[in-house]
């Protein structure tokens, strides 16, 4: 029996633990955000669907010893897929982002993730032939406990200490120990002297008349929903930390633990009341999450997504069919969280403008705990939930009429969700992008102030101050050298940045986000109106600059700004050691990397004191102070070995000394880097 919750537990951990280690190694292929977990949930929740479907199969038409041949023969296959792993190949070429990750995963760890999903019930099955008179159920307990230790063990174990390459390295020499020990059960199972002892288990049909099904399968769907809602407005506004990915996805998976282990641990009331209390928090952090500090928004996010979890999960766990049914239990539950997965991923970017998924999936958990045809005789309890729903989302949709009355355009994709809206700042109107809470540039609507930069890009910010007084080393450069300038600009936005080029300078722009392109040509000026020729780039600045290199060489910039970091989420590959080579081989010896550090979270000041370090570079710190016209505050980093740019009087009297004191550990590379140490 031993051999029974060690394989499990292993198995469990292993399947979560690769997760957010595979999720980390693609996020600087696709844009870096929060939107690469979710396309990763999707992957795993259908190889799970997928995994519990080949178990229950496996189960209805095979004996017990075929079962054991066949599971046998494909725990080899996947040993002999694990280099795929140890050396994967990273590619984006692909129709979509969601594509190219769907795909570089199924070559990676398909076939070994899809084994490991199928070891819960199938092993359970097997505990109840070995033991029919114990309940299986407390290895699915085992299980999702399993998973919940191998998901805080990245996070603070793995991510801190080792490179990507030896994370997957370790992971590999778990699944080879995992398959041994599966081997040595089933040959205890079907070759040994037990093996005389298995009583066989009656499997349920697959129909599942007289079942709950389209309850279990509702009830999966909006626990999964939930967990992608708040992970992605958890990582809006806040770096696209592992830990932030894992602690909400733990917290469903102790749900489970929890009402599956003890009937007595779910008491539907208490959660109910905890629940209902947090939709209130719910209408604020929607809207005004930015206004809260990191820790409160954790918490409260954190709180609404345990108790909506422990009500969708407490209610399966009350529901739960006897063993026969077991695995068409589990299969059920696994076509929910595709169902959910595709919802979030392929549905609700293209209905929904914003990200209603969050307030309507809180909505479906209070009907459908509350409003059930069972409970129908508590007539003030359902009428309560009833009015209590309305008042929920009418909160919402009055919310976006006052907010929304003054928006221009809306759009939605894989990387996030944009708005374009005119504003009134100081007595004049603006118009601003702001990608799901955060401006990302803005503009004056009057002609006669539209070529003036606003927000982070104002005259006298470190920019500002980069472009506009720019001198090579060499004084014996020629004027007309000066008046063709090579200007690269890692960061769209509204495009602001374009105001600043003068007649006979290239501008070149790399934007990942296809919306954001089209936004800054429909809906605001910069571009157009630039005196420099315009080009824009659509893909991840780092790859882009990558391929340029490899075919054309260096583009011989003498300023490079990199601005994708005004957003708090912030693409961590593209302030690694690899990155700032790539960008000195693009830039020219005298030239200046200008870095956009504004974060409410984070101080990247030491990451790029590090690196300029490094490479024999010069770092100045640069902020701006808020105005009346510009509320935000903003902080720009100079990197250059130019003297002769550097000591200005224009640029040193702009300096000011570093915020904070500097982290000499704070080193990024692409195979580690650690948010925890520049948190504020």
């Amino acid at each position: 029996m031993p051999l029974f919750p060690i394989v499990i537990l292993l198995s469990a951990a292993l399947l979560f633990l690769v997760q957010p280690m595979l999720a980390r190694l693609l996020l600087p292929y696709f844009g870096g955000g929060a939107q690469v977990w979710a396309a990763c949930l999707l992957f795993f929740q259908s190889l799970l669907l997928a995994g519990y479907a080949y178990a229950h199969a496996l189960t209805r038409f095979a004996s017990l010893r075929q079962q054991g041949l066949i599971h046998s023969v494909l725990l080899v296959l996947a040993l002999c897929a694990l280099p795929w792993l140890l050396e994967p190949e990273l590619t984006t070429e692909g129709a979509s982002p969601l594509l190219g990750i769907l795909k570089v995963l199924t070559l990676t760890i398909g076939l070994p993730y899809l084994l490991l999903s199928a070891t819960g019930p199938l092993l359970q099955y097997w505990f109840a032939a070995r033991f029919p008179l114990r309940s299986a159920y407390r290895l699915y307990a085992l299980s999702n406990l399993g998973s919940f230790a191998g998901l805080l063990l990245y996070p603070f174990v793995l991510e801190p200490y080792l490179p990507l390459a030896q994370q997957r390295l370790y992971w590999a020499i778990g699944f080879v120990s995992f398959v041994l020990g599966l081997l040595l059960l089933l040959w205890q199972l079907l070759v040994s002297k037990t093996a005389a002892t298995l009583t066989k288990v009656a499997v349920a049909p697959l129909s599942l008349q007289g079942q709950p099904w389209w309850r279990w399968l509702a009830l999966s769907v909006c626990g999964v929903v939930l967990l992608l809602a708040v992970t992605q407005q958890l990582t809006q506004n806040v770096p696209p930390v592992p830990f932030l990915w894992i602690v909400p996805l733990a917290l469903y998976l102790l749900s489970f633990t929890l009402v599956f282990n003890r009937d007595s641990w779910y008491q539907r009331s208490i959660w109910l009341y905890l629940f209902a209390i947090s939709l209130v928090m719910a209408v604020l952090l929607y809207y005004l999450g930015r206004q809260f500090d990191l820790f409160s928004q954790l918490v409260l996010y954190l709180v609404l997504l345990f108790s909506g979890c422990m009500l969708c999960h407490g209610e399966l766990a009350r529901s739960k069919p006897a063993h026969g049914a077991l695995t068409a239990f589990y299969l059920v539950l696994a076509t929910g969280g595709v169902l959910a997965g595709l919802l979030v991923n392929l549905l609700a970017p293209l209905v929904f403008s914003k990200y209603w998924e969050f307030p309507l999936v809180l909505l479906a958990i209070l009907w459908l705990i509350t409003l059930t045809p069972w409970r129908a005789k508590a007539l003030w309890q359902n009428t309560l939930a009833a009015v209590g729903g309305v008042l929920f989302i009418g909160c919402f949709v009055l919310a976006e009429y006052w907010l929304g009355q003054h928006d221009v355009a809306k759009s939605r994709n894989f990387y996030g969700s944009l708005t374009v809206r005119d504003v009134a700042v100081a007595g004049n109107w603006q118009r601003q992008l702001i990608d799901g809470t955060t401006s990302h540039g803005a503009q004056y609507l009057l002609p006669e102030l539209a070529q003036t930069p606003l927000s982070y890009y104002r005259p006298a910010t470190g920019v500002a101050l980069a472009i506009k007084h720019f001198l090579p080393a060499d004084p014996t450069r020629s004027a007309s050298q000066l008046q063709q300038r090579q200007l690269g600009f890692v960061g769209l936005g509204a495009g602001a940045l374009a105001a600043y080029g003068r007649a006979g300078d290239s501008i070149y722009f790399y934007e990942i986000n296809p919306a954001v392109i089209n936004a800054a040509e429909q809906h605001f000026s910069y571009l157009a109106d630039s005196a420099a020729k315009v080009e824009v780039y659509a893909g991840d600045a780092r790859l882009v600059l990558a391929e340029q290199w490899q075919q054309q060489g260096s583009k011989a910039f003498d300023i490079l700004v990199l601005d994708a970091f005004s957003s708090d989420a912030i693409p961590m590959h593209l302030l690694t050691a690899e990155a700032m080579q790539l960008y000195w081989q693009h830039l020219l010896p005298d030239g200046v990397l200008a870095v956009h550090i504004s974060n409410n979270y984070l101080d990247l000041s030491s990451v790029l004191r590090n690196q300029a370090t490094a490479l024999g570079l010069t770092a100045l710190f640069i902020p701006t102070p808020a105005d009346q016209e510009n509320p935000a505050a903003t902080e720009w980093v100079l990197l250059s070995r130019n003297q002769r740019f550097l000591t200005q009087p224009v640029i040193s009297e702009a300096v000011r000394p570093w915020p904070r004191v500097l982290k000499t550990e704070v080193h990024w590379t692409d195979q580690h880097s650690n948010l925890f140490r520049v948190l504020k």
